[in-house]
């Protein structure tokens, strides 16, 4: 599962907890609010019990003491509840705190009530009265409420994710090849508009780059022929011009040459940018590797030393593309060097680490992310009659970013200049 998915399923989970759970408690808050008032509000039993003896009582008192026993089971009948007279000798009460009351219950769990009724020199009995059943349904309504509360949530946040993880999916594939359209609108659901406006955002924007690298590529290709004839006549004016002359036409040279390079790296550049490029990544061998691209890259002058790890035998990766961003890191540092460059190739942490240092005039803090922009260039000493296209250490960084790794610039704490290191995952041929 890639991490758009897993960040995208955390999302939901935190969305689901978040009002699944906001839910329940203000429902159980409601629930429990509900039936305290709906306990305020229903007639006190007792009350209720307290006020039909009482008119028991009221109509059997004027009634022929022989005719009460008969007349309690009519009002019984007529109550649907029984009712009996009881001789005071035979039962014994207790005293109810606040209850004229004395409930009863018998082996069933049905309860009857009494009353001493002085006037009739009696106990009235009013019941048995059955315990009301629980209704098994009814015990499983709140438990089904509150499940329907997470079964709601869920059924409302699946088609989101769905339509995050399709967004998310196909955002990531256009970043990784900008020529592949979106065309999430149709299959999304919830999230139709914004998959919609996406849709056209990378069309636009896929049409732009397509035209943007086709003219790079264009230009790039096509000044290399004009180029070609001013180097001829230069070279054929040479052959009769005096010393002046002369030195222009080594002047005009050297700007061609500075044309001719930047032309190099556009094309360099752009071929690396490019949705279509291959990785070879292999097993290099270290030092020869190493030592063969120092060599071809020093200039004279110059101090290059060379320090490779001893735990490394070989390299993974494209020697290639590391040969051009080694190049280009070598070519920067002897631009900016007062005498001494060091190269090294070192294993930290299970990555192997390219670096460049030089003795030059170092970059400052707060420009170190910003050399490996496309023609960026610095306004300090190291911005000096050096000539260079602003794009070499972009290569390096993006070289870097094709190893899965990345390009850093710091400072060097023995020379004093400048630190550029690149550092990618040691995931084929490890270091030995």
């Amino acid at each position: 599962m890639s991490k758009v998915l897993r960040r995208n399923r955390r999302l939901l989970f935190r969305s689901y907890l978040t009002l699944a759970g906001g839910l329940l408690v203000v429902a159980s808050v409601l629930d429990l609010g509900f039936g305290r008032l709906q306990s305020r509000e229903q007639p006190d039993v007792d009350r209720w019990l307290e006020a039909s003896v009482e008119l028991i009582e009221a109509r059997l008192k004027d009634m022929p003491a022989a005719q009460r026993e008969a007349a309690a089971l009519a009002i019984g009948e007529q109550l649907g509840v029984g009712v009996q007279l009881l001789r005071r000798d035979d039962v014994f009460l207790n005293d109810v705190a606040g209850h004229r009351l004395a409930p009863l219950v018998d082996e069933a769990g049905n309860t009857s009530y009494l009353h001493d009724a002085e006037p009739l020199d009696a106990i009235i009995r009013l019941g048995p009265i059955a315990e009301p059943e629980e209704s098994l349904l009814l015990s499983f309504v709140p438990p089904l409420f509150y499940l329907s509360i997470l079964v709601v949530v869920g059924l409302w946040l699946r088609p989101l994710l769905n339509d995050v993880n399709l967004i998310s999916t196909a955002a990531q594939r256009f970043a990784a090849d900008y020529r592949e359209p979106l065309a999430i609108a149709e299959r999304t659901t919830e999230l139709q508009p914004l998959a919609r406006n996406l849709d056209e955002m990378a069309s636009r924007l896929s049409g732009v780059l397509r035209s943007q690298k086709e003219l790079i590529a264009a230009l790039s290709h096509e000044m290399r022929t004009p180029l070609a004839r001013l180097r001829f006549a230069i070279a054929v004016s040479s052959d009769n011009a005096d010393r002046e002359l002369e030195g222009r036409l080594a002047g005009m040279n050297n700007d061609l040459q500075e044309i001719d390079d930047l032309i190099a790296s556009m094309l360099s550049y752009a071929r690396l940018d490019h949705p279509e490029i291959e990785m070879h990544r292999q097993d290099v061998p270290a030092r020869p590797w190493l030592w063969r691209i120092v060599k071809k890259s020093q200039s004279e002058g110059y101090q290059v030393d060379i320090c490779v790890d001893d735990s490394i035998d070989a390299v993974g990766m494209d020697p290639r593309l590391m040969e051009l961003a080694l190049s280009n890191l070598l070519f920067n540092a002897m631009k900016y060097a007062r005498r001494r460059v060091r190269c090294s190739l070192g294993c930290k942490a299970n990555s192997f680490v390219l670096s460049v240092e030089d003795d030059g005039p170092g970059i400052p803090v707060n420009s170190r992310e910003e050399v490996f922009r496309a023609f960026a260039r610095l306004d300090d000493s190291r911005n000096r009659d050096t000539g260079g296209s602003g794009l070499g250490l972009a290569v390096v960084a993006r070289v870097a970013a094709l190893h899965g790794g990345l390009a850093r610039a710091d400072s060097s704490p023995e020379l004093g200049g400048a630190f550029f290191s690149v550092v990618w995952p040691a995931q084929v041929g490890g270091p030995h």
